[in-house]
C-alpha cells in the first residue's frame, strides 16, 4: 500500500510539473504607451495625444486610445503567443495623426507573439518587432481607463 501511495504521489508531482514553467508576465493594471511602431519612433502632432493600451487579464480584454479614437477588444496570451481579436473603435475625425492610428490598428492584426522586459512590451509578428510600448506611471488623479 505504501508503494502504491508513493507511486500516486510521484505521478501527481509529474503531472503537475508538465504545465508550462514560464509564468505569464504581469501586463494588466499598467498603462502601456506606444513609443515605436514598425521601426519608427512615435511622435504625434498633438502633444496631448498618445497611443496607449490597458490589459485586463481576468476578462482577457484590452482597451485604450489610438491618438484620437478609443478602442477595445479581446486578447489571448499563452506562452509567448499574443493575438488580438474582436477589435472595435470609435470613429471620430482626427486628420492630424490619422496615419499613426491607421498603422497602429493594422499592426494589431498581425501580432502573433510578444516579449516583456524592463518595462517594455514588444509586439512581434513573424519573430520581428512591430511595436514597442513603455510602461507609464499613472497620475493618481487620472482615472484608470
Amino acid at each position: 500500500m505504501k508503494v502504491f501511495l508513493a507511486l500516486m504521489c510521484l505521478a501527481l508531482v509529474t503531472v503537475g510539473g508538465c504545465k508550462s514553467g514560464k509564468e505569464l508576465p504581469k501586463v494588466d493594471g499598467i498603462k502601456w504607451k506606444l513609443v515605436e511602431l514598425n521601426g519608427k519612433e512615435v511622435v504625434l502632432s498633438n502633444p496631448e495625444s498618445e497611443i496607449f493600451m490597458f490589459f485586463d487579464s481576468a476578462d482577457k480584454k484590452v482597451n485604450g486610445r489610438a491618438a484620437c479614437n478609443r478602442f477595445f477588444g479581446n486578447y489571448e496570451m499563452e506562452g509567448e503567443k499574443l493575438t488580438f481579436s474582436s477589435m472595435g473603435a470609435t470613429r471620430m475625425a482626427c486628420p492630424a495623426d490619422s496615419e499613426w492610428e491607421d498603422e497602429f490598428f493594422e499592426m494589431l492584426e498581425v501580432v502573433d507573439a510578444y516579449a516583456v522586459e524592463e518595462g517594455r512590451f514588444t509586439f512581434l509578428s513573424k519573430e520581428e518587432p512591430v511595436a514597442v510600448l513603455q510602461a507609464v506611471e499613472q497620475d493618481m488623479h487620472t482615472p484608470k481607463q
